[in-house]
């Protein structure tokens, strides 16, 4: 398969990590975009901000998000920087500064856990789910290279590279949805 950019090597990896942990524990990924913005006078693309879309509760349920919902979402926000681990991927970029705040928001203040613990935790997912891992980085990086690198005419603005029927394709749960 070609090469991509490098920000899409290492962000397809990390976000097929949230979206194969979601899975796994029962909060799935509604999808997952991307923005793209088409620099002026043909000078090209500027493409980035890769999101997995998720549950992120409000600031006011925090304190009494139920232990096992909490554990379940550190799970998730981990598996990016998991995904990269699993797929040998360097571990850097704003995604994994995003997803290192958006942990400590999450966790209980007492707790002394770190991302990098918990991603190394959610590592026996991966292993029990190796083959649904790749089929998310196949099919996010097909997506990738025909929506983004093989689209003259793309525009600027957020783009899906994949749904959650798409997920759950992958996983049995449904039907292809093509």
């Amino acid at each position: 398969m070609a090469t991509l950019d490098p920000n899409a090597e290492q962000a397809i990896p990390h976000e097929a990590g949230h979206i194969l942990v979601s899975k796994a524990v029962g909060v799935p990924a509604r999808g997952l975009d991307i923005e793209v913005v088409r620099l002026p006078h043909n000078q090209g693309l500027q493409v980035g901000n890769f999101a997995t879309l998720s549950y992120d509760p409000p600031d006011e349920e925090l304190p009494t998000l139920q232990p096992e919902i909490r554990a379940a979402l550190l799970l998730i926000i981990a598996g990016g920087i998991a995904g990269q681990m699993f797929a040998r991927v360097t571990i850097s970029g704003d995604g994994a500064n995003d997803d290192r705040r958006r942990f400590d928001r999450l966790k209980s203040p007492q707790s002394k856990e770190t991302i990098e613990s918990v991603a190394k935790q959610s590592q026996r997912i991966f292993f029990r789910h190796k083959l649904h891992f790749w089929q998310i980085v196949a099919l996010l990086r097909v997506r990738y290279a025909e929506r983004i690198t093989n689209n003259r005419e793309i525009q600027t603005g957020r783009h899906n590279l994949g749904t959650e029927a798409d997920f759950d394709a992958i996983f049995g749960d449904k039907p292809d949805p093509k």
